[in-house]
């Protein structure tokens, strides 16, 4: 145990040096932040993940003003949290001290595809985590109750990210599968009693939405924005390219685990419906990184829960084989575990060193400086832009539910945009609409277009993309400033605070 602290604290300390490490940090933070002071999630502030993946980010906002490193802090006991429901999985499905010990490892070495970030797939891992337990203690001598909680933690899971419910299909259909192998129709109240426990939490969560009438947002951002989220307008050959390459550097970094596993599961030394389901959620959850088409590293965290079970009998039967071992073979074990978590301790600092983490962006750490200290910390701001460590280094917060504003052309990551790329029939004119209610009904003083200045590759994305917010901008608001090409306007009529007044600091 306290071995496998000391190795996460290390795998994980890059993010207390360098602050926010994946842009979905700041934006979580940011929701977070105007959740504790009662917006309502998806109608006062919005985003595409579920409501509970935000939940783990209030302590960034707890204490004043905007601090990722408690959200740091609980990475790190959320990963070990993990770890350790994992082993008991594993012991549960092997009945092997041995294995439950190589769980843990399996899933850290599982992990080694990401930078140290707090990303809604790491905190998926933990209820998807419960429900392998459950699953397979249901599986092992357990009852139907042990499916029920098999399936709130799915549901809990796929309530941080939605791609945790194929989980609910793995078990689903092993469960089925045996029913009916076995013509058991009794047996059929297993995967009812599983599909059971994954809708109550999405119940629960339905009618805490209806009771603050935010049912339709609800449904808008966390369903149907979801079923349209695709990976830009790239080609096939761009999709393939970036899915080879993202599967090269996720795989090849998780070697271990993956030759384990597929060893187990065409060599099985466990047999029965609890492996079973185990084995479908590792393989049906390439359906879930693959949706979308973006292939981003940090999807392939998905994997990491039901890869390190899935891997441990095998893991144990390598250590008991380890003396009959020649050194070579030997020597490859412990490179193939060993360099991929020094490599990315490595890189993690290095690219740190180099200046190329969210908070080290000159354009954007420029920007925020400015609006630190030329705005009161009151003010709320617009950014037109993808890029949340603006706010977060400004120390300010949004004017409007759009911590970014992608979703109002298309939802594409901008930096999957061809230059020169015409937006216009990706244009959504109902975020058009609520961005201008927004603007109006909150009388958000400075508006921010970062256009010009290209950060995050948004200079493909100009405002004259999207006339209507243009012609309000030049209608409501006047040009106060020009900070690295971005363009900064306040409203008129809102008085401007004296020149230079310290208000914020930078970080």
């Amino acid at each position: 145990m306290a071995a496998l602290l000391a190795a996460i604290v290390v795998l994980r300390s890059a993010g207390f040096v360098f602050g926010i490490l994946n842009i979905d940090e700041s934006d979580f933070t940011l929701i977070a932040k105007r959740m504790l002071q009662g917006a309502v999630p998806f109608a006062q502030i919005a985003d595409i993940k579920p409501p509970l993946a935000y939940v783990p980010f209030l302590p960034a906002g707890l204490f004043g003003g905007l601090s990722i490193t408690p959200v740091h802090v609980l990475g790190i006991f959320w990963v070990v949290a993990t770890c350790l429901v994992l082993g008991r999985a594993a012991r549960r499905l092997t009945g092997d001290d041995l294995a439950a010990a190589c769980a843990p490892w399996l899933a850290l070495l599982a992990s080694q595809c990401e930078v140290p970030s707090v990303s809604n797939e790491l905190l998926m891992s933990l209820p998807a985590a419960g429900a392998l337990f459950f699953y397979v203690r249901a599986e092992t001598g357990g009852t139907p109750g042990d499916q029920l909680l098999a399936g709130l933690c799915i549901g809990c899971a796929s309530l941080i990210r939605q791609q945790a419910g194929i989980l609910l299909a793995a078990f689903g259909l092993a469960l089925c599968w045996d029913a009916l192998r076995k013509r058991d129709v009794r047996g059929l109240l297993r995967p009812g009693a599983l599909a059971l426990g994954f809708a109550l939490p999405w119940v629960a969560a339905v009618g805490v939405f209806a009771s603050l009438g935010a049912l339709g947002e609800f449904w808008d951002w966390v369903i149907r924005r979801n079923l349209a989220y695709g990976g830009g307008p790239a080609s096939p050959w761009e999709t393939s390219l970036r899915a080879g390459q993202a599967i090269l550097l996720c795989v090849g970094s998780a070697i271990v685990p993956w030759a384990l596993a597929v060893r187990e599961t065409f060599r099985p030394t466990v047999r029965g419906t609890a492996r079973a389901g185990v084995a479908l959620a590792v393989w049906l959850t390439w359906i879930a990184v693959s949706m979308g088409g973006r292939f981003y590293e940090h999807y392939f965290l998905q994997f990491v829960a039901p890869l390190a079970v899935l891997a441990a009998p095998q893991a144990a039967a390598l250590i008991r084989a380890w003396q009959v071992f020649s050194w070579r073979r030997r020597a490859v074990t412990v490179a193939a575990c060993a360099l991929p978590a020094l490599c990315l301790l490595f890189f993690s600092f290095a690219r740190g060193i180099a200046g190329n983490y969210p908070e080290q962006e000159p354009r954007a750490r420029a920007l925020a400086g400015w609006l630190a200290q030329n705005t009161r910390p009151d003010e709320r701001l617009f950014i037109w832009g993808h890029y949340s460590p603006i706010y977060y280094l400004a120390d300010r917060l949004p004017g409007t539910r759009y911590v970014t504003t992608s979703v109002h052309v298309g939802n594409f990551d901008p930096g999957h945009l061809p230059d020169g790329i015409d937006l216009a029939p990706f244009r959504s004119d109902r975020d058009v609409t609520f961005t201008l209610h927004d603007l109006d009904a909150n009388r958000v003083p400075i508006f921010v277009d970062t256009a010009p200045s290209g950060i995050h590759h948004w200079d493909r994305v100009p405002l004259s993309a999207i006339p209507a917010l243009d012609a309000y901008v030049h209608e409501h608001y006047a040009l106060i400033a020009s900070v690295e090409g971005s363009r900064v306007y306040r409203r008129l009529g809102v008085e401007a605070p004296a020149p230079l007044t310290v208000s914020g600091k930078v970080r």
